[in-house]
């Protein structure tokens, strides 16, 4: 499983719409980037409302466009406005997601609502592309390093894979460096590494996917035994690649994040939507990158230690 990019939700009004194609341009090569009304992001039969909750938990950012929409009358005085939609939409996404995901990309010289004031957002100019280019260049740099440095999602995966890490992989490491010689059909191994499976989807009980995974391939339930314990893993044992053997581990602390997502989803059916599915494998990146973040740092993690995808 390739490293997912970050799915943003780009919303404008109508009259905007232009603009908010062209911040879809300049923030593609970070990441998947969807326009308010590209096809199959509304949901048939429900509110608007509704929908916007749901694009909540399916994306990971969302940038809206404010742009010079509106005269209002305002104490007397006439300003030029966006669209309230815009605003309204801006902070439902704000509420559910926070201040770190959620962004409003605003024209020079427009009024925004008096709770905006003091916050920093970058301006463009509609009619200079380059402004428009590094308004939405400020916000792929943040955008690009909270999503590289692992951010605490609507689901378990974060504290999965730290607790994966902790609990397990890090006691396994620090092991490794001291383990007494296996002995397989008379040839001795001594060097270990551990090769961490990603599994392709999360359907059905991943202990169980594991078993299948193991038997699958021919590896060995067998035990490296330490100074203070025994670890029973799974381990591929070539006598031509002696002293070295790969102790393979499907997370099965995995299992049970397809009910999370169905709860959160307030699913009220069997089956699996298409939504439920692209949310599992974000929420299996996110373990992913998560754990890749504990494994760098500790240099005996870094040595011993890869995350493959499940083969």
């Amino acid at each position: 499983m390739t490293d997912l990019k970050p799915k943003i939700f780009i919303g404008s009004s109508k009259a905007g719409y232009q603009i908010a194609e062209k911040v879809k341009s300049y923030l593609v090569d970070i990441g998947d980037c969807f326009l308010w009304n590209d096809r199959g992001v509304w949901e048939p039969n429900k509110s608007t409302f509704d929908n916007l909750l749901r694009m909540a938990s399916y994306f990971d950012f969302g940038i809206f466009v404010a742009t010079a929409d509106d005269l209002t009358l305002t104490n007397n005085n006439l300003v030029i406005e966006p669209r309230d939609n815009v605003i309204l939409e801006m902070a439902l996404f704000l509420g559910a997601m926070g201040r770190e995901k959620s962004f409003l990309l605003v024209e020079s010289d427009i009024k925004l609502p008096t709770d905006f004031n003091g916050i920093y957002m970058p301006r463009f100019d509609k009619s200079n592309d380059a402004s428009i280019e590094a308004a939405c260049q400020e916000y792929a740099n943040v955008i690009d390093e909270h999503y590289r440095l692992g951010h605490l999602s609507l689901y378990p995966t974060t504290a999965l894979a730290i607790g994966y890490y902790k609990n397990f992989v890090s006691g396994l490491v620090e092991s490794m460096q001291d383990a007494d010689e296996l002995v397989f059909d008379g040839v001795k191994f001594t060097d270990f590494s551990l090769k961490v499976v990603m599994p392709n989807d999360l359907k059905g009980m991943i202990r169980e996917k594991a078993s299948q995974f193991y038997r699958r391939h021919g590896f060995l339930e067998n035990a490296m035994k330490t100074k203070f314990r025994r670890h029973p893993a799974w381990f591929q044992l070539d006598p031509k690649n002696a002293p070295h053997a790969i102790m393979y581990d499907m997370p099965s602390t995995l299992t049970g994040i397809d009910d999370a997502i169905e709860m959160i989803l307030q699913k009220g059916y069997q089956g699996r939507t298409k939504l439920q599915e692209i949310i599992e494998q974000r929420e299996l990146n996110n373990f992913r990158r998560v754990l890749q973040l504990q494994l760098d740092k500790s240099p005996y993690a870094q040595a011993t230690v890869q995350i493959v995808d499940e083969f």
